[in-house]
């Protein structure tokens, strides 16, 4: 009986909630910026490690100066979305292209931190790939002659762009690594030999928000459920 009563109290108290409407409704939450920096603050943007497949280094890829050019869109992006000093030091050569290694010589950034005058400084490695593609696929159509489908093969060309990268944020005084993140964005478009530069903007400007996220606060969409 207490069984068959708890069970008829639970259909008096859920029912309604049962046959009730559900909206879904997207609400923007803080997110907390990993380093917490003051107005001002001297950061410094050094020499990333620019890695690349074989093919790519005298392919097209080779055409874009990915440094340059990275390094240009994170200045004018941490100015824009901080109130951060940006210096730039991309003219100190890196001891190696090994990021462990980078990691482990914190005299090395302490050195760029000492001679530019920042209190932190930022590095890391970029991949950038590009895929050319061609290739046929099925396609069903629609004969305008007889009104009947048929299949035939179309040529299809695609360019793939592939940026990778993984930064990395020194304690200018200590030259311990505090910061470790790695983004990584796919690409394609719908035409054979893409151009490069604006493929590589593209991969940049999908994680502009993602970059600034180590900087400053940012906002991430959640959805909550309310009942009527």
């Amino acid at each position: 009986m207490r069984k068959i009563a708890a069970a008829l109290l639970a259909c008096v108290i859920l029912g309604p909630a049962l046959e009730a409407g559900v909206f879904e409704v997207p609400i923007k939450l803080p997110v907390k910026a990993r380093l917490e920096l003051s107005k001002g603050t001297p950061v410094a943007l050094a020499q990333f490690v620019i890695s690349a497949s074989a093919e790519d280094r005298a392919g097209r890829a080779a055409r874009v100066d990915v440094m340059g050019e990275f390094a240009r869109f994170a200045q004018r992006t941490i100015e824009k979305e901080t109130d951060l000093k940006v210096i730039m030091a991309i003219e100190d050569r890196l001891p190696t292209t090994d990021l462990r290694e980078l990691v482990a010589n914190r005299d090395f950034w302490k050195s760029i931190a000492s001679r530019v005058g920042a209190d932190y400084v930022v590095s890391g490695s970029i991949d950038f790939e590009i895929d050319d593609r061609s290739g046929y696929r099925t396609e069903e159509y629609v004969s305008p002659v007889d009104g009947r489908s048929y299949y035939r093969q179309v040529l299809v060309e695609t360019t793939g762009f592939v940026f990778d990268i993984v930064v990395l944020v020194f304690d200018g005084e200590t030259g311990e690594k505090l910061v470790e993140e790695n983004y990584r964005d796919f690409r394609e478009f719908g035409e054979r030999q893409y151009d490069e530069l604006s493929g590589l903007f593209e991969n940049l400007r999908s994680m502009d928000k993602k970059l600034m996220g180590i900087f400053t606060r940012q906002e991430t969409t959640s959805t909550r459920y309310l009942f009527d």
